[in-house]
C-alpha cells in the first residue's frame, strides 16, 4: 500500500487588522511587533500570502492523500490572525485533501490564546482523530492508508520575550502511551512542532529547544515511533535513525520564508519513504522540484 503526504510548516501568516488591546502593549506581543516591523521578520515573510496560495494549488493538483501541518500558522496568535490564517490555508476546504495540524509556539504566543483555545477552534477540521480520552485534545491519531499520523503538541506560551522553548509534559506523554496502545499495526509518524535534535544531532540552544526532549524521545521510542515530522527550525534537514535518536526525523523548515520557502512531498510504500523537496519560484509563482531523499522507517 502506498500513501502520499504533503508536509508544510512555519508560514507565519498575519492580518492587516489584528485587534490590539491595551494589555497587548505591555505583553509579549509588543516585543513581537518590534521583531516583525523593526528587526526584519516581517520582510522575511512579506510574500507569505502569495506562497500559501501557490501551496494550495499544489495540494489540489498533485493527488495527495493527506496534508501535514507542523505549526506556526500565525505570527502572534491574535484571534483575527488565527481565523484568517486557517481560512487562507484552506482548513476544512472540501476541494483540498484532509489535513492534520499541531500548533507552533507562535500559535500559542500568549497565555490568553492558549486559554481561549484559539488555534484549536480555528483548526478543528484538521484536529479530528482517535484520542486517549474525551477531555484532552492532544495527542490524537489518524489512520491514513497503512500509516498512523499522531499529533503531539510540543508548543506552549512563554512569558519572557526571548523564550521560544517548548514542552510536551508528563501528562501528555502518558496519554500518548495510552493512545498508541490502542492503535493497530502500521508505521507510526509523530507530527509535532519542535525537533528533538538539530542537524548536528544535538538539542537546540537553551532558549529555543524542546525542554523535555530526552523524556519525549524516550517515550516516543517506547510507543513505536518510526518517524518524527516537525518544523520550528526554518532551514530544512533530514536525520536518519542514529545517535541520540532511535527513529528518523524530518524538518520541513519554513514553507513561506523568503529563500527558504518549500514543502515536502512524501511517498510511503510499506516502511520505505521517498521524499521530494519542492521550492517556491517567485518568478513563476509555482513550486519546482529541488532535492530528493529516502528513509527506511522500519525499526
Amino acid at each position: 500500500m502506498t500513501v502520499r503526504l504533503a508536509h508544510f510548516s512555519d508560514v507565519h501568516l498575519t492580518s492587516p487588522k489584528l485587534g490590539w488591546r491595551v494589555r497587548d502593549v505591555f505583553g509579549k506581543r509588543a516585543t513581537g511587533w518590534v521583531n516583525v516591523r523593526v528587526l526584519g521578520r516581517g520582510r522575511r515573510f512579506r510574500f507569505a500570502d502569495r506562497v500559501v496560495d501557490a501551496l494550495k494549488t499544489e495540494f489540489r493538483e498533485r493527488h495527495f492523500d493527506h496534508l501535514v501541518f507542523s505549526g506556526d500558522a500565525t505570527t502572534m496568535a491574535f484571534d483575527r490572525e488565527m481565523n484568517d490564517a486557517a481560512l487562507k490555508l484552506g482548513v476544512g476546504d472540501a476541494t483540498l485533501p484532509p489535513g492534520i495540524a499541531v500548533p507552533g509556539n507562535h500559535d500559542l504566543y500568549t497565555y490568553g490564546s492558549v486559554r481561549r483555545r484559539v488555534f484549536e477552534a480555528a483548526f478543528s477540521p484538521w484536529q479530528q482523530g482517535e484520542r486517549a480520552d474525551d477531555v484532552h485534545t492532544y495527542p490524537f491519531a489518524r489512520k491514513v492508508g497503512h500509516i498512523w499520523l499522531i499529533a503531539l503538541n510540543s508548543a506552549r506560551a512563554n512569558l519572557l520575550p526571548w523564550d521560544a522553548t517548548g514542552k510536551v509534559g508528563l501528562a501528555q506523554l502518558e496519554r500518548l502511551r495510552r493512545l498508541t496502545s490502542k492503535l493497530d499495526a502500521g508505521p507510526r509518524i509523530v507530527v509535532s512542532h519542535y525537533p528533538i535534535l538539530t542537524r548536528g544531532r544535538r538539542p537546540e540552544p537553551r532558549w529555543h529547544r524542546l525542554r523535555d526532549w530526552r523524556r519525549v524521545r524516550d517515550a516516543a521510542a517506547e510507543c513505536g515511533t518510526n518517524l518524527w515530522l516537525h518544523g520550528h527550525k526554518h532551514a530544512w534537514y533530514v536525520l536518519p535513525a542514529g545517535a541520540n535518536q532511535p527513529f528518523a526525523s524530518i524538518n520541513v523548515g519554513s514553507s513561506a520564508q523568503v529563500k527558504l520557502w518549500g514543502y515536502h512531498d512524501y511517498t510511503i510504500e510499506g516502511g520505505h519513504l521517498r521524499g521530494m523537496r519542492r521550492i517556491y519560484n517567485p518568478a513563476t509563482g509555482r513550486f519546482d522540484e529541488r532535492d530528493s531523499f529516502e528513509l527506511d522507517l522500519n525499526r
